[in-house]
């Protein structure tokens, strides 16, 4: 009769624990879509069966196990840093692109055509005002396109600090998250799948801003570090990120805007440990790098405010040379073009017309011997194909040197754009394999729900068993 007791008992304790195996399960099929959330299963372990010692075996639960593959979390993590940064390279540089125009149309090259055209029009005719008129006209032209573009740039540089800002307050944000969770974790929720699907999906989501690593302590809580080497989160403690602009310790030019430089709760300047990787790591790239070769820094000059110098200083230098009569007295050429004194990286976006000129006042006159009437138009007229070095700037045209800067910045987004859509690509390669590895599979759910389920209606039919067979020896026994 105890043997009978005892089945019994293996059998309703099968019950409970096939039962919890369904929940399980039915909790898989419900978070299947769940982002974070990986499939869980309930280890079952056969207890001894030695009846001679009163061990009548069964089955036993023994904890639940995920089915998480860390290295395919780090590959999901590795492929969005990446498409992070080309994200945000893509998009910034396609911005910039479209400040300039290589056709040649509009812009600095269709003011610097036309500005060429004006002084080839003044050289056949020197004297007369309406071709005077059209080379200060073509001039201003020059100017606007110029201001414009510098304009544009400085926005685009601004908008660029307003996206590191927002950035760094996503990370502050993600990484406080994080830190919540490993609170929950130290209180005894370790094991809660919902917590866990909550964690990675958290992780994943600041992988995208910059390249991460994570070491899951004996505690259970995670360890964060950005790059491999700034700690973001350690057990319950954050450390929080922002972007400052301080000027540098010796700049070149003192009065250009600051690069970017991230900084730690604890003052600590981490810009260079960053990388390029992420959005962060993009950005900075695009704001430290990018625009200063543009518009300059406090290091550099930036190509347009070069060309604008190139361009000022060299029309100047013809007209100052030249004379607006011989007199006598000579009376000297005056400059069209002006900039403000001292300030290289401000040379494209102050680049104006010299308040004194005048289609009068300009000089056209190359003095001699012998003197030649259109001697100085006809020396200006010739920059659109120079020969001479001192019209060219390193080496190049003004017209052609635009170009090479347009057409870098243009190779620059074309690149972004391929490597965004390649890593796209690996990336959904990545989430795919994890999902293989990790995800849950409806079909495989059903097939282990469909075991669960034979394996529960057949513990019931062991007690249905057990239970006639003891109501027969109880008849048997003559027990009501």
């Amino acid at each position: 009769m105890s043997s009978l007791f005892a089945s019994l008992q293996t059998a309703a304790g099968a019950m409970d624990i096939f039962q919890n195996a369904m929940a399980v399960i039915q909790n898989n099929v419900a978070n299947a879509n769940t982002p974070g959330y990986v499939t869980q299963t309930l280890n079952l372990a056969a207890q001894p069966f030695q009846p001679e010692n009163g061990l009548v075996g069964g089955v036993q639960a023994d904890g639940t196990q995920t089915s998480r593959n860390q290295f395919a979390e780090q590959s999901v993590w590795t492929q969005n840093s990446a498409l992070g940064a080309a994200s945000a390279q893509s998009s910034s540089l396609s911005a910039l692109q479209s400040y300039f125009d290589i056709t040649g149309k509009t812009g600095i090259p269709a003011g610097l055509s036309s500005l060429y055209s004006a002084f080839s029009a003044w050289s056949a005719n020197p004297s007369d005002t309406t071709a005077r008129t059209q080379v200060l006209a073509a001039a201003q032209q020059v100017i606007q396109a110029f201001n414009q573009t510098a304009n544009q740039v400085s926005q685009l540089e601004s908008q660029t600090n307003g996206q590191l800002s927002s950035t760094t307050a996503q990370i502050n944000a993600l990484t406080s998250k994080i830190v919540a969770i490993n609170v929950q974790i130290r209180n005894g929720d370790a094991s809660d799948p919902g917590l866990q699907a909550q964690l990675y999906n958290d992780l994943e989501q600041l992988s995208n801003y910059s390249t991460i690593s994570v070491q899951t302590e004996a505690d259970g809580t995670a360890t964060v570090l950005m790059n491999g080497q700034i700690p973001l989160v350690i057990g319950t403690t954050q450390t929080q990120l922002s972007v400052s602009y301080a000027t540098a310790s010796s700049p070149t030019y003192p009065n250009a805007p600051a690069s970017a430089n991230v900084i730690t709760s604890s003052g600590q300047g981490v810009t260079s440990e960053i990388g390029t990787a992420g959005q962060l790591g993009g950005l900075l790239q695009f704001r430290n790098t990018t625009l200063p070769s543009i518009i300059g820094s406090q290091q550099v000059q930036g190509s347009l405010n070069q060309l604008g110098q190139a361009i000022a200083d060299r029309v100047n230098s013809v007209l100052t040379a030249g004379q607006v009569s011989s007199g006598p007295p000579p009376v000297a050429g005056l400059p069209v073009l002006s900039y403000t004194a001292g300030s290289p990286t401000d040379v494209a976006s102050s680049l104006s017309l010299n308040s004194a000129i005048t289609p009068a006042n300009l000089a056209a006159i190359q003095p001699g011997p012998p003197p030649v009437s259109n001697g100085v138009p006809d020396q200006l007229s010739q920059l659109a194909n120079p020969t001479n070095p001192a019209d060219m700037l390193n080496g190049l045209s003004f017209t052609d040197f635009y170009s090479g800067v347009a057409s870098n910045v243009g190779s620059e987004a074309s690149a972004a754009s391929t490597a965004q859509s390649t890593n796209t690509d690996l990336l959904n390669q990545a989430q795919n394999m994890r999902a293989q590895l990790s995800g849950v599979s409806l079909n495989d759910q059903a097939a282990k729900l469909l075991e669960f389920q034979q394996a529960y209606q057949a513990s019931a039919q062991v007690i249905n068993t057990v239970n006639n067979m003891m109501q027969t020896l109880m008849n048997m026994m003559g027990i009501q």
